[in-house]
């Protein structure tokens, strides 16, 4: 696979002036972060998200008027020959305009320079890789919290900046990554400048990004506008934040749900109609914000039991790998888990060979690591890690592996690392759920979703949002 960093840095320090005194090493210091916080690029909130497979991309970003909005592509750094993609702009709840293009036709191993265009705005030159073979290696964290704060007016800047220097340590350990995981919590208000605070590091331009709804991003509206996501579902009507959608990478089939919204039928339909059209992938990976099994905050237990109902059937009938979770912000790794109860252990450096089972496995925070002392443990987690440290993850996919390896960014270190191994496309995944089980899982669900969903949406009727009954009830 092509060595990423430097191709992308040596583009973007080409196109902003501003860091042409810094190596392409671009471990960026404070202050040229802050002078780069306040260029036209930094303040458009230019992100590329994952397109429904590796040949495409979608493209977001803010402006002030609305127009056609286009992606200009090359594959000249000089951006000559250039084709060009159109797609929508959409009024935000701020009163400006998100732009939202996709892109495709990508052919892999190849690198692509971009632009992105509106009446008002025309970005610097950014440039992103397509993989050449099935092994990849995708970057994984959670509740980043990009944060407004009343009283520090640079407190969004701050907060980004950790997201922006968590990704250079992560390129420093693997220079690979070619996708970037994240399970929630992106913002801490839901506010659109905390997205944007979100989208300023310039690796978010040239990596693609998968992003879940938390619930902190529930407390406002702007996800909905911020993102631009493939293959959003049509069964699980949406939180009006957020909503299921999946997407394919090279042998991996993402599923990306929102757990925020309590509709188990529609997560269900979702998922199979999501396996059943892709049944060729090796592995299942899925992403949400809630803690299932962790059981680090005593008063969330009843909830992280409530969500085992809704999850757990789910990713048993459908033969998950891995489950990648936040909320909790302490760091936690199931055993293999099957009918909600442990069928094999995971050890840390250990190897798993086709386990009739999912892995849970809960990061810690960026911006807002928890380090309490003695907290309650679940009793199915086997593997924590107690830090006030943040913690980015690696996770190493090819066709017969998936290794996960975490590091906290303060100390450059290892601190676990697992594999899962398969000999077959299934990998000891059982094709049978208990029935009873099933059955009582979903009637709890559903009473639950009920309660839950009245809860959400009466939140978005404060907002001034029009919500009807078969919105509360079913989603």
């Amino acid at each position: 696979m092509i060595k990423l960093n430097k191709k992308i840095l040596s583009v973007f320090l080409a196109a902003v002036m501003l860091f042409a005194s810094v190596s392409c090493a671009f471990a960026q210091p404070v202050e040229d972060w802050n002078a780069y916080w306040e260029t036209a690029d930094a303040k458009a909130g230019i992100i590329m998200f994952n397109g429904s497979d590796d040949s495409q991309r979608n493209f977001s970003w803010y402006s002030d008027v609305e127009s056609k909005p286009v992606i200009r592509l090359s594959l000249n750094s000089d951006m000559c020959d250039y084709k060009e993609f159109s797609g929508e702009s959409v009024k935000t709840y701020d009163g400006n305009i998100a732009n939202k293009v996709t892109v495709s036709g990508l052919e892999a191993g190849k690198t692509y320079y971009y632009q992105c265009v509106s009446t008002d705005f025309t970005s610097s030159v950014y440039c992103f890789e397509t993989d050449d073979d099935n092994a990849f290696t995708a970057m994984y964290v959670t509740d980043v919290h990009v944060s407004h704060h009343d009283d520090i007016p640079e407190n969004i800047r701050d907060t980004a900046y950790t997201f922006d220097f968590t990704i250079e340590k992560a390129l420093e350990t693997n220079n690979d990554i070619s996708l970037i995981l994240s399970a929630g919590d992106q913002a801490s208000e839901g506010f659109q400048t905390e997205y944007v605070g979100f989208a300023a590091s310039p690796y978010v331009k040239s990596i693609p990004v998968a992003t879940t709804v938390g619930n902190h991003d529930l407390k406002g509206v702007a996800y909905r506008t911020f993102t631009n996501m493939p293959n959003e579902s049509k069964m699980t009507p949406s939180t009006y934040v957020g909503n299921d959608y999946y997407f394919v990478r090279n042998n991996v089939l993402f599923l990306i749900m929102d757990s925020n919204n309590t509709n188990s039928t529609g997560h269900r339909n979702f998922v199979r109609k999501a396996v059943k059209d892709n049944p060729d992938v090796n592995w299942k990976v899925m992403m949400f914000h809630h803690d299932l099994y962790g059981g680090r905050i005593e008063h969330r237990e009843s909830e992280n039991a409530l969500h085992r109902l809704l999850w757990a059937p789910i990713c048993d009938e459908f033969g998950i790998d891995l489950v990648l979770l936040g909320h909790s912000h302490y760091y936690t790794v199931s055993n293999v888990m099957y009918n909600n109860k442990t069928v094999a252990p995971v050890t840390k450096g250990g190897t798993v060979v086709d386990p009739n089972g999912t892995i849970y496995m809960v990061s810690g925070s960026l911006n807002r690591p928890r380090d309490d002392e003695n907290p309650p443990l679940g009793e199915n987690v086997a593997i924590e890690y107690l830090t006030e440290d943040k913690i980015y993850n690696l996770i190493d996919f090819t066709d017969d592996s998936l290794t996960v390896k975490s590091y906290a960014i303060e100390s450059d270190v290892c601190f676990n690392s697992f594999t899962i191994q398969k000999t077959s496309a299934d990998g000891g995944h059982s094709d049978r759920m208990p029935p009873l089980y099933n059955f009582i899982v979903r009637f709890i669900a559903t009473i639950y979703e009920f309660f839950n969903n009245i809860g959400i949406h009466g939140d978005l009727t404060d907002k001034g949002f029009t919500v009807n009954f078969f919105d509360i009830v079913f989603g």
